[in-house]
């Protein structure tokens, strides 16, 4: 069993109180050796699910689009907007 995930949680209290918070993953594989010099911690070793290659190894573009921070911060965009006049 190698499936493993990043995980990230963003939240956001709104002038109420309420708290808003999401979470984002990057699902994908742990690979047996390191692969990539991008990145930092883990990137070496998992490999996205639907790629051949380890997050270390993607260009920052592509690991912007699916990166688990990126998809947090994503999904708790309208509520930020929901506050601007």
């Amino acid at each position: 069993h190698r499936a493993a995930h990043f995980a990230c949680a963003a939240a956001l209290a709104l002038p109420d109180g309420t708290p808003r918070v999401v979470e984002g993953r990057l699902r994908g594989t742990l690979r047996h050796a390191p692969a990539g010099t991008g990145g930092f911690g883990y990137d070496p070793v998992l490999q996205p699910d639907g790629d051949t290659r380890t997050c270390a190894e993607l260009t920052p573009a592509e690991k912007n689009t699916i990166s688990h921070r990126g998809k947090a911060f994503r999904a708790l965009a309208p509520s930020v907007a929901e506050l601007l006049p």
